[in-house]
């Protein structure tokens, strides 16, 4: 690994690392959130590998160096708790994996981990292979598809199947979970405004939409909650093991259905809505790239031949794996991690007060010259085994580590390869003409393709 020193520069004022002042921030639009990817990235540049500015008065430190964001994760994660936006989305998603905090975390991750033991995650195979194979059977050869929405409907029949053995197949269904993830996303810029518990209460139309989308998720997941109280048995999904575990820890020594509702909604909400933008930038990237998307299409020719991919294929698509890393790193689908500290401690002589924000942006690390050579450039080549040996561990982190490490990671690792290689081995994808030589960027709760990512289509001989 090559050491790289980290820069660490103070601000006009004493006590604060160099930063922005928030008067030039907002003047340049560079507060608000559809800027955010932009002005963060424009902040490790001009001002170092830990950054300090203010919003609302709210002290913000962003770290940019893999050894900053490995003690952020690791070392230092007892002193924080979970960042303002997620900690308002209980309102959403109650007290999920994604939203609770120690020792509840820690209690619930033990309960769900059984889920996705690498044993399970193989199980799961056929269902990714299967259903990659079956969802592009719509595309009309030689025509322009979004496919963005392909491959959320893909994942959400992922996750539906493995997770809660939940064949989602009807438009219907599909409509109202994208429904509910869209309003979900819609709700981020509500979560970081002042007084924004005040605000969630009015009659606003974005949280009508959060209302709904909620009601209906409620009752798909409660109705199947009572289903198996009534019929109980382990079908190898997660639901199961929730249902049948037992909590020593608890008061009742089971997961009340309000406990199982909340983790099964934020893995249902979560689970499939970051792989599917990592799928649909996978693809997009593959149309710009024809001759990498050959080498995938030729790859997966050779494993699977005609057949439907399995979980023993995933070890034998390494430049699908390869291709798929780097995706990660160029549109990392969580793309900031944001904690809020509450207990006072020191980042590098400075002092970190109760209530500061501190964030560590994949998408800003992920894109460093000091890591990746030409950081725009996009080449799979970069996570050959010889190569990223070579880079700190915290230069690539999209899942990222400790605690509140990805509990889904070996799933979405295994479903976007062996979906890539289903994809590429049947079909070719290309530019339509007059797209730009950029993909538009939402970076909401999760990076989102803003206007979705239409292809050309074609079938393969």
């Amino acid at each position: 690994m090559t050491a790289v020193a980290l820069d660490i520069r103070a601000g006009r004022s004493g006590g604060y690392p160099a930063g922005p002042s928030t008067l030039s921030r907002f003047f340049s639009g560079r507060m608000f959130r559809q800027n955010a990817i932009e002005s963060m990235g424009e902040s490790a540049r001009l001002y170092g590998d830990l950054v300090h500015y203010t919003i609302f008065g709210r002290h913000i430190y962003q770290l940019n160096h893999p050894e900053l964001i490995e003690d952020l994760l690791l070392k230092d994660a007892n002193k924080h708790h979970r960042g303002i936006v997620m900690q308002r989305a209980k309102i959403v998603l109650g007290e999920g994996l994604l939203t609770s905090e120690e020792p509840l975390h820690m209690r619930q991750r033990r309960l769900a981990q059984p889920a996705f033991l690498r044993q399970r995650i193989e199980a799961y195979g056929e269902v990714i292979g299967k259903n990659a194979a079956a969802i592009s059977q719509s595309w009309r050869s030689g025509s322009v598809h979004d496919v963005h929405g392909d491959m959320l409907e893909l994942a959400l029949r992922i996750v539906g199947k493995c997770l809660f053995d939940l064949d989602v197949q009807s438009q219907q269904e599909v409509k109202k979970v994208s429904a509910a993830v869209d309003a979900f996303m819609g709700f981020l810029p509500l979560a970081i405004l002042p007084f924004s518990e005040q605000i969630q209460r009015l009659p606003l139309p974005a949280m009508k939409r959060i209302r709904k989308g909620q009601a209906d998720l409620d009752a798909m997941i409660y109705g199947m909650i009572a289903e198996r109280r009534r019929v109980p048995g382990d079908r190898g999904d997660l639901l199961s093991m929730l249902l049948e575990a037992v909590d020593t820890e608890g008061s009742t020594g089971r997961m009340s259905d309000q406990q199982v509702h909340d983790e099964c909604l934020t893995i249902m909400l979560a689970g499939h809505e970051t792989t599917a933008n990592a799928l649909s930038f996978a693809l997009w990237l593959m149309a710009k790239h024809p001759e990498m998307q050959t080498r995938v299409h030729e790859e997966a020719r050779e494993v699977l031949g005609d057949r439907a991919a399995t979980a023993d294929d995933y070890a034998r698509l390494p430049y699908a794996t390869q291709l798929f890393s780097e995706t990660l790193r160029l549109y990392p689908p969580v793309w900031v991690i944001a904690r809020t500290c509450f207990q006072p401690y020191e980042i590098a002589g400075y002092a970190i007060p109760k209530g500061a924000i501190l964030l560590a942006s994949q998408f800003v690390v992920h894109r460093d010259s000091r890591f990746y050579p030409e950081p725009l450039r996009f080449d799979p080549e970069r996570f050959a085994k010889e190569d990223a040996r070579l880079r700190p561990r915290f230069a690539f982190f999209p899942f990222a580590a400790g605690s509140r490490q990805c509990i889904g990671e070996g799933l979405a690792w295994m479903e976007g390869v062996l979906s890539v290689a289903t994809i590429a081995r049947a079909w070719r994808l290309t530019s339509p003409p007059g797209a730009g030589a950029e993909i538009a960027l939402n970076p909401s709760i999760s990076l989102r393709p803003k206007f979705g990512v239409p292809l050309l289509v074609e079938r393969r001989n």
